[in-house]
């Protein structure tokens, strides 16, 4: 039996052995070139370089490797409607001051005094990401900012949907019915991987957002686009409004602003869209397009 033939009816197991090799193959390459990238455009060359290298190359080929055909395999094979990427504006918009207030609630986490040094930790990590941001955030130029919205938008967006849904999810789900299992699992994470604790449980949401997107639909293109907005959203309203509006909008829904109520009608109407949108639209388009009992 071919090599190809032997990962393609694996296990489990076996298929992410292979997606983690192929991941690590990718730190290698992107490793040497990443020595020459200097200047003041070397942390947004670093994420180009990550992304392609770590995360669309690898997925890419493990596709291949798992299903034949790597854009049917990772679901990409149909061209999304437009009114599924409206709804997903929509939600978006309708879910910030839900969003916010569980931000809130989640950086006021406090762990006990016993684990106080893996509390400092998690602090340096979140400060150290938080500094990251900022300096992405640094955008001098409208070539700068289209510069930005590829790389943390399309890049980013593409790449990790690519390696947590595309690949992570539909391994885990098989042949199986276990599809909240593997929405779930990939979510934590997806979640996880990013090493910011104090947005752990945000991300998880929109994590299991994203999972139930291709669940619903059989379309990849449909989480990439949800997770290229959010991450895009960011560096339009920093160029666009800058530093002031993106805090009142970071406000909404939040205990210490006069607009906290509105978490509780975000909540409520985030939920009814949801509904409203897996019944109506999400899983409606799966049926249009003919996708088969495997989704392929």
């Amino acid at each position: 039996m071919k090599i190809t033939e032997y990962i393609r009816h694996s296990s489990v197991g076996v298929k992410l052995i292979v997606l983690l090799i192929l991941i690590l193959c990718g730190v290698f390459v992107i490793a040497i070139p990443m020595l020459f990238v200097q200047g003041e455009y070397a942390l947004l060359t670093g994420m180009y370089l990550q992304n392609i290298g770590m995360f669309i190359l690898p997925a890419w080929f493990a596709a291949m490797l798992f299903w034949g055909n790597a854009g049917r395999g990772l679901r990409l094979n149909k061209a999304p409607r437009l009114l599924e990427l409206l709804c997903i504006v929509i939600l978006y918009f309708v879910a910030t001051p839900m969003f916010n207030r569980l931000v809130e609630w989640n950086e006021s986490i406090n762990l006990p005094e016993a684990f106080a040094s893996i509390e400092a930790w998690m602090r340096q990590q979140e400060e150290a990401a938080a500094t990251v941001t900022e300096q992405l955030m640094q955008i001098h130029s409208l070539p700068h900012f289209l510069a930005v919205v590829l790389g943390i938008g399309v890049l980013t967006g593409m790449g990790e949907e690519m390696v947590f849904r595309g690949i992570l999810q539909q391994v885990v789900q098989g042949e199986s019915r276990r599809a909240h299992v593997a929405v779930w699992t990939c979510a934590f994470l997806f979640s996880a991987i990013h090493l910011q604790f104090y947005g752990f449980f945000p991300r998880l949401l929109l994590g299991a957002f994203f999972g139930y997107l291709l669940v619903w639909s059989g379309n990849l293109w449909l989480p990439i686009f949800g997770h290229l907005f959010n991450n895009s959203m960011v560096a339009c309203i920093s160029y666009f409004t800058g530093n002031d509006s993106h805090n009142t909008l970071e406000a909404l829904g939040t205990t210490q602003s006069s607009t906290a109520w509105l978490a509780w009608v975000s909540l409520v109407a985030t939920v009814l869209l949801l509904y409203l949108f897996y019944k109506k639209v999400f899983t409606a388009s799966a049926k249009i397009k003919g996708i088969s009992s495997d989704g392929r």
